[in-house]
């Protein structure tokens, strides 16, 4: 079973978006890489791993994490508890707990040290990654 314990890429976002650019960061497929090129920042796919001593870049490109999740979806198809779902039933719990519980050993990292999960919590664009505020809509007074 995956532990709490995740660790995120320790690239710093902070940066400007001609800085970010200028980084060349690997793709973390575990099967290997099949764009063959850097991960670009801006159209990339976050994992986090399980493990703090793992090496990898944790960013795949889109195409290979679209193999990735298809890897692991075959493997929840496989499995106990999920076998009976229905494709759209995998494709929803993939990444919650429910499903990942089931799924992670499908997810070993490159580096053996740590299993892969997608970070839910990513913002699609770096440059623009500002916490949004969500406002209290305040309740009317019943005027008797």
């Amino acid at each position: 079973m995956a532990t709490g314990k995740e660790r995120t890429s320790s690239a710093s976002f902070s940066s400007t978006s001609d800085e970010i650019d200028d980084i060349f960061i690997a793709c973390c497929l575990p099967s290997g890489c099949t764009v063959q090129s850097p991960v670009n920042l801006h159209q990339c796919v976050k994992l986090v791993s399980s493990s703090d001593q793992c090496t990898c870049s944790l960013f795949m490109h889109h195409s290979c994490f679209e193999i990735f999740e298809e890897q692991v979806l075959q493997h929840l198809k496989l499995s106990g508890r999920a076998r009976s779902w229905s494709e759209k039933q995998r494709r929803q719990n993939i990444w919650s707990k429910r499903g990942y519980d089931l799924a992670f050993k499908a997810c070993l990292c490159k580096c053996k040290k740590g299993y892969l999960k997608k970070d839910v919590d990513q913002v699609d664009d770096f440059d623009e990654a500002v916490p949004v505020m969500k406002t209290k809509k305040k309740k009317k007074k019943k005027k008797k």
